[in-house]
């Protein structure tokens, strides 16, 4: 009998034996929380093995941000993401369906973060990191368990996304900042290279439920000959912002070397005109560099 929890581990019973094994990312934390409760409920336990491997930190930083001043940043997603933009600097180790979601132990992160804290005053805790922080299932506890201490260092609580869950943010962050880099599922295809469960039509619903509160981040870029800078695709991302009720649009373009794309930037010339064209739509529009 096999079972696969949300956070990915496989737990395999033998009904014969009575034998459990347990495979899969954080097998260990897993294996120790079902002895815990099988030891509470009077069961008798025998561990053949239960080894940590090293873990690596889930709160990096603080680092320079152009948007954020001093950012302390916790690597929730932990390496996936649901595209694989020609443009991501950091190269995601996998991509996967929206449908493939985690979970992270608020008690560690709030105790790693408290540990950060207490050596350096960010202007910002950001949930961000290699991968899409908004496949974290429980988001919600994570937020409730770490606000707190965010609040009393004096810094803002700020979500980086691609949008693939941005309608399930928590009320307690200070700060979202969605990614729409594209009105056209061939160039969102194309440049942001999503998984094939991903449709530009759904990250348009998630930013739908949730306009008013968001900040949407546009990149601007050229692969190849294709580029979502031209002037009637740019007209054509205004129209649908402002038709979703976005107020608030950060507009930049490559900065640092793709890790595994072909995107290259698209200068102060298109970064100028994308400007206009988006106020014109009455966007309120700050340019990145």
């Amino acid at each position: 009998m096999v079972a696969v929890s949300p956070a990915g581990q496989q737990v395999e019973v033998d009904r014969d034996s009575g034998e459990l094994r347990i495979t899969g990312r954080g097998e260990d934390s897993a294996a120790r929380t079902l002895v815990k409760l099988a030891r509470k409920l009077g069961v008798e336990v025998e561990v053949e093995s239960l080894e940590s491997a090293p873990r690596r930190p889930l709160v990096y930083g603080p680092v320079p941000s152009r948007r954020l001043g001093q950012s302390l940043g916790i690597d929730l997603p932990r390496g996936v993401c649901t595209q694989d933009c020609e443009y991501c600097s950091v190269g995601v180790p996998r991509r996967v369906s929206p449908e493939e979601r985690f979970e992270i132990d608020p008690t560690t992160l709030a105790e790693e973060l408290r540990t950060a804290l207490g050596d350096c005053r960010p202007d910002a805790v950001t949930l961000a990191g290699v991968g899409e922080p908004t496949l974290c299932a429980n988001l919600e506890e994570v937020v409730e368990e770490i606000a707190p201490l965010v609040e009393r260092a004096g810094a803002e609580l700020v979500i980086l996304t691609n949008s693939t869950w941005v309608s399930e943010c928590p009320a307690e962050l200070d700060r979202i900042i969605a990614s729409l880099d594209c009105a056209r599922e061939d160039l969102y295809r194309r440049i942001n290279r999503p998984h094939p469960d991903l449709s530009l039509d759904h990250l348009v619903e998630q930013l739908e439920a949730v306009s008013e509160d968001v900040t949407v981040e546009v990149l601007l870029c050229r692969v190849g000959d294709v580029t979502n800078a031209g002037p009637d695709h740019l007209r054509e991302l205004a129209g649908l912002l402002s038709g979703l009720g976005v107020r608030e649009v950060q507009l930049n373009t490559v900065s640092r070397p793709p890790a595994r794309g072909r995107a290259e930037a698209v200068g102060e010339g298109g970064l100028a005109r994308a400007r206009r064209i988006l106020r014109d739509e009455g966007l309120r529009v700050e340019v990145y560099r």
